[in-house]
């Protein structure tokens, strides 16, 4: 596995051999996250070159989705996900979103 640094500074596509380019951003930064073993909203930002705004809001939806710690805005945050978790947890939360966009 790379080291976190390589992760954090390589393109996303690149960084995550389950990536697909069909992947929308948050399947993406989940990725990114579990695979890394890190989080901070900064590095999200630099990494993803997103607004501090889509940056924020992604911090929330990790944090719901109880992948990463609550904390500080800017301080790191511990990552819940394991590189081994992350196809089961994709293909649960896709199943889930699915069923939520069918019902809507």
């Amino acid at each position: 596995m790379p080291d976190t640094a390589t992760l954090w500074s390589t393109p996303i596509d690149q960084a995550s051999p389950v990536a697909d380019r069909e992947y929308d951003l948050i399947d993406r930064v989940i990725e990114l996250v579990a695979q890394s073993g890190t989080f901070s909203r900064p590095a999200l930002t630099a990494a993803l070159h997103l607004s501090d705004r889509k940056a924020a809001r992604l911090t929330t939806e990790l944090e719901l989705l109880g992948i990463i710690s609550r904390g500080a805005d800017d301080a790191p945050r511990e990552v819940f996900i394991q590189p081994y978790q992350l196809a089961t947890f994709l293909a649960n939360f896709r199943a889930r979103r699915r069923a939520a966009n069918r019902a809507a």
